[in-house]
């Protein structure tokens, strides 16, 4: 998922001023699902108006079998995401897809056809659509397919959205805490950095800030909530030796000031507070600021 510049913007403001983050995040989602789920209505329209295909066969021809769609979407309209697919059959090329979306879509028919036979209150489920004064109305198992496509598509863009936006974030908050304590353009990298490039298997970090006697120290950037010691650990790991984040728990602390690594913690904290803090850190570790 692609964050518009205003968004990472907006969410390294609220992280500078010790605000939560997350109502920008989930903005995004809704705004982004709205997105999709008109277009969608208004697909579904012309797909049943211009088919003489009965049953489900016109959803299939329209939304599963095609060429010229997206693979992902394909695979949404089906029920399933290409992560899923990624994780079931190890690759996502297009042949892997299309397959994996008629079999699943094949499926949920399937299923949903048995459940309504197996139904003995003979439940009544009905969607209408209408767009340009032209109205359709769906079936009970056309109607719980595009249900659950929906929701497979929330699910999705939910996914996308919070695992990409720490990453998003990590360099421009780092740029934006150096800029406020007035460290020097020249004692910061924002490029990928490794402790030893000759070793493979060493994972990089955020950032880095030079000190005074030309060490470089590295930096990492965890949007976390409380509860996570996990993420410390990715800390302990990468030997890091400044952690920015967003709340930590007394587990996170603890852990980290046995191993003499420099934290600085967000939320619930004033602007003014999270600059005197990162400025104390800077003074301790021997940054030129």
């Amino acid at each position: 998922m692609k964050f518009e510049d205003k968004i990472i913007n907006d969410t390294v403001e609220k992280l500078i001023n010790g605000e939560d983050y997350r109502s920008e995040i989930i903005n995004t989602i809704n705004a982004q699902f709205f997105d999709f789920s008109i277009k969608f209505f208004k697909d579904i329209v012309e797909a049943k108006l211009n088919s003489s295909l009965i049953d489900l066969e016109w959803y299939k021809r329209y939304f599963i079998i095609r060429d010229d769609f997206k693979t992902e979407d394909i695979a949404i309209y089906a029920g399933i995401n290409k992560k899923t697919i990624n994780n079931i059959y190890g690759a996502t090329t297009k042949e892997i897809v299309l397959d994996a979306a008629k079999s699943n879509f094949d499926y949920l028919e399937s299923l949903i056809n048995e459940l309504s036979i197996d139904n003995n209150d003979k439940l009544y489920v009905q969607i209408k659509i209408t767009y340009n004064n032209v109205s359709v109305e769906l079936s009970l198992t056309e109607s719980l397919l595009v249900i659950n496509a929906l929701a497979t598509k929330k699910i999705a863009i939910r996914g996308g959205a919070w695992s990409s936006i720490g990453k998003k974030v990590e360099k421009p908050l780092m740029l934006k805490l150096c800029e406020l304590c007035n460290i020097e353009k020249d004692s910061i990298n924002a490029e990928v950095f490794k402790k030893d490039s000759s070793l493979d298997f060493d994972r990089e970090v955020d950032f880095k800030i030079l000190t005074k006697d030309n060490k470089w120290l590295r930096c990492e950037v965890k949007l976390m909530g409380k509860g996570n010691p996990e993420s410390a650990d990715t800390v302990i790991a990468r030997d890091s030796d400044i952690f920015i984040a967003d709340t930590l728990s007394e587990q996170n602390k603890k852990q980290l000031l046995n191993r003499n690594i420099e934290y600085l913690e967000l939320k619930n904290h004033s602007k003014e507070d999270i600059i005197n803090k990162f400025n104390e850190i800077l003074k301790k570790l021997n940054v030129k600021n």
